[in-house]
């Protein structure tokens, strides 16, 4: 994610009265451009001044739920507007009663009950930025949380033991060869490095777009 959650759903602090957070806080600099995270309808816009959630924006989507944006510095739609998902709502700021620059977003389900909005807050932070991160970034969001849960567990199983054998293997040989030949101890140092970095991140990154491209060129060859 782009934007630290600084205050979580329910999160009981002396700022808010030990009355449970209805929403979650990101923190993100003022005029971050906010976009919707669904279809709906622009059911109000807020201005509190320097109270509560000063400017916001409280959208009603297709499926019944609620989203309510706060501590906006501008707004760009108005009530009763129809918006598509990924249309810019405004932009995030400070105002109202807030601590510093960031994003409250709340939810309600389609009773009018809060509803913790953690289980969507990876299209929430994709929705938030630049024009060039939205849909697409959460998309990629989605196909690595997938990739990670059903490729990664194989990944930790079989490449990282066998990287780590490997990167061991190549250190010892390459403290002795450094003693006796340190040319080809250096040179062994560098394939240690490269182990290494294999046994981090690396395999699973290669195996999540391996599988990925794989799947693409089988659905090209098979047109």
């Amino acid at each position: 994610m782009k934007f630290k959650i600084t205050s979580p759903y329910g999160e009981l602090t002396e700022v808010r009265n030990n009355i449970p957070h209805h929403g979650i806080d990101l923190a993100m600099p003022e005029g971050t451009p906010l976009r919707s995270i669904g279809d709906g309808v622009v059911e109000n816009v807020l201005d509190l001044g320097g109270e509560n959630l000063g400017k916001g924006v409280i959208i009603k989507f297709k499926d019944g739920t609620t989203g309510i944006y706060g501590h906006m510095s501008e707004i760009d739609v108005r009530a009763g507007e129809v918006i598509k998902e990924g249309d810019l709502l405004g932009l995030s700021g400070n105002s109202g009663f807030s601590t510093g620059p960031h994003l409250h977003f709340g939810l309600k389900d389609g009773a009018g009950n809060w509803s913790d909005p953690t289980t969507i807050v990876e299209k929430v932070d994709a929705m938030s930025g630049d024009a060039s991160i939205g849909f697409g970034s959460w998309f990629l969001d989605k196909y690595n949380g997938f990739a990670d849960r059903i490729i990664g567990g194989q990944v930790e199983f079989i490449l990282k033991p066998i990287g780590n054998m490997l990167r061991d293997g190549l250190i010892e040989i390459g403290r002795i060869l450094t003693e006796f030949m340190p040319e080809i101890g250096g040179f062994l140092t560098v394939i240690c490095a490269v182990g290494i970095m294999f046994t981090g991140n690396a395999p699973k990154w290669l195996a999540r777009w391996g599988v990925g491209m794989m799947g693409v060129i089988i659905w090209l060859t098979a047109k």
